[in-house]
C-alpha cells in the first residue's frame, strides 16, 4: 500500500509496523507473519492462524498477514471502527498465543482509539514500560499482558496524575509473569474494576490505598509472597464480587463486616495464614458460590446457617481446626458439587446422600466430595459418614479414592 505523507492512516500503520518489528526481535511470530516476496496474489496474503498450544484456529487470529499490502485494519488480530467520521481506527489488538517476543513496544498505546490490548500467552520480556499510555484521554479500558516473561516491578507511573473522571482503564491483567516488588499504593488512585496480579513474586502487605476504590469488582492476588493482614477496609469495596488471596502469606481474620459485601460471590483464601472463626454475617452473602478457606488456621464450629448459602457450588474447609458436627442443613445446598471437609480431626457428622443424588441423576455433572470417612486408625470409626464421597481420608491425612 502506497501512502502519502498526509494519509490519514500513516501514523497508525507506522505504529503497527513498529509493533511487528519490535515483537519479532528473536524469532518470527507463530502465525500471520508478512507474506514472502513470492506471494503476490491477494489470496496468498490470507492468514488463518493456529493456536500453538491447541493446534486449532483461535477466533481472533484471522485476516490478512501483517505488513501485507492490504489496509492494516484487515491484518489478523486487528479490529477497527470508524470513529468520529474519520478514517478507520484500530480499537482492538488481539494477539495472544502467537509467540510475540522481545520487549513490549509501549508506542502501540499511542493509537488514539485503542480500547483493548490483549497480548497474553506470548514471550514478551523485559520490564513493564512505564511509558504505557492509558491515562487521561486514552480510551484503553482492557489491558491483558498475562502469561509472558516480564520482570521488575509494577510501574507506579501507570497510576499517577490521573483524572478519575477521564481514566478509562477498567481491567488490568499482568498475571503469571516474573514481577517482583510491592503493589504500588498508587493503584488506589485508579478506578479499576478488575485487577489480576496472580502468579508473580510480589511481596509486602496490601496497600491501604487499594481499598479506596469502591469500583473494584475483582481482586486476584493469589500465588504471591504477600504478607501482612487482610485489613478491615476490605468492607469499603462494596462492588466486590471476587476475592482471591490463595497461596499468599496474608493473615488476619474474616471480618464480620464482610457480610456487607452483598455482591461477593467468590472468597478464596486457601493456603494463607488466615485464622479465627467464620463470622455469622458471612452466611448472609446470598450470591456466594465459592467459599474456599482450606489449609489455614480457622477454628470453631460450622454454623447451621450454612444452609442459607443456596448458590454455593464449592465449599473448601479442609485442613483447619473446625470441631463439632457438620450441620445437617448442608443438604439445602443443592448446587454443591465440590466439598472438602477433610483434615478437621474433631469434625464429625454425615454428608447427606441427598447431595449426591442430584449428580447421580445427571451424568454431565462431576462431583468431588472429600471427607474423613476412612476408619480412625485407633478407634476404627470414621469421623464423617459419607457413602458417596469421591475420596475418603483418615486422621493422619491418608486419602483413598472411593
Amino acid at each position: 500500500m502506497q501512502l502519502e505523507y498526509n494519509s490519514p492512516n500513516l501514523v497508525q500503520r507506522f505504529l503497527l509496523v513498529l509493533f511487528y518489528h519490535q515483537t519479532t526481535r528473536h524469532q518470527p511470530w507463530f502465525e500471520c507473519n508478512p507474506p514472502s516476496t513470492s506471494q503476490g496474489t491477494t489470496s496468498s496474503n490470507l492468514c488463518y492462524g493456529l493456536d500453538p498450544f491447541e493446534g486449532k484456529p483461535p477466533l481472533h487470529l484471522w485476516g490478512n498477514r501483517w505488513l501485507s499490502q492490504s489496509h492494516e485494519c484487515q491484518w489478523a488480530g486487528i479490529t477497527c471502527e470508524t470513529v468520529k467520521s474519520k478514517e478507520k481506527q484500530v480499537t482492538w489488538l488481539h494477539m495472544y498465543r502467537n509467540q510475540l517476543n522481545g520487549p513490549l513496544p509501549w508506542e502501540i498505546t499511542l493509537l488514539p482509539e485503542l480500547k483493548q490490548l490483549l497480548l497474553a500467552w506470548n514471550m514478551l520480556t523485559g520490564v513493564l514500560p512505564p511509558e504505557l499510555q492509558f491515562q487521561e484521554s486514552s480510551p484503553l479500558h482492557f489491558l491483558n499482558l498475562a502469561w509472558n516473561e516480564f520482570i521488575g516491578t509494577i510501574p507506579a507511573r501507570w497510576f499517577e496524575n490521573l483524572n478519575e473522571q477521564s481514566a478509562k482503564l477498567a481491567t488490568l491483567g499482568i498475571s503469571s509473569n516474573r514481577l517482583t516488588g510491592t503493589i504500588p499504593s498508587e493503584v488506589g488512585l485508579f478506578p479499576l474494576k478488575e485487577l489480576y496480579l496472580e502468579n508473580n513474586t510480589l511481596t509486602g502487605s496490601l496497600p491501604r490505598e487499594l481499598f479506596d476504590q469502591t469500583s473494584f469488582q475483582l481482586l486476584n492476588l493469589r500465588n504471591n509472597d504477600l504478607t501482612g493482614i487482610l485489613p478491615s477496609e476490605i468492607v469499603l469495596l462494596t462492588n466486590l464480587q471476587v476475592l482471591k488471596l490463595d497461596h499468599t502469606g496474608i493473615g488476619g481474620s474474616l471480618h464480620s463486616e464482610i457480610g456487607l459485601l452483598s455482591q461477593l460471590g467468590w472468597i478464596g483464601v486457601t493456603f494463607t495464614n488466615m485464622q479465627g472463626t467464620i463470622p455469622g454475617e458471612l452466611y448472609g452473602l446470598k450470591n456466594l458460590h465459592t467459599f474456599a478457606i482450606s489449609n489455614c488456621n480457622f477454628s470453631g464450629t460450622i454454623s447451621s446457617s450454612l444452609g442459607q448459602l443456596t448458590k454455593l457450588s464449592t465449599l473448601h474447609l479442609a485442613n483447619n481446626q473446625f470441631h463439632g458436627s457438620l450441620p445437617s442443613e448442608i443438604e439445602a445446598l443443592t448446587q454443591l458439587d465440590n466439598l472438602l471437609v477433610n483434615g478437621n480431626n474433631e469434625l464429625t457428622g454425615t454428608v447427606p446422600v441427598s447431595l449426591c443424588q442430584n449428580y447421580f441423576a445427571d451424568e454431565k455433572k462431576s462431583l468431588r466430595f472429600v471427607a474423613d470417612c476412612l476408619p480412625n486408625t485407633q478407634t476404627g470409626v470414621a469421623a464423617i459418614q459419607c457413602t458417596c464421597c469421591t475420596s475418603c481420608c483418615d486422621e493422619t491425612g491418608v486419602c483413598l479414592a472411593s
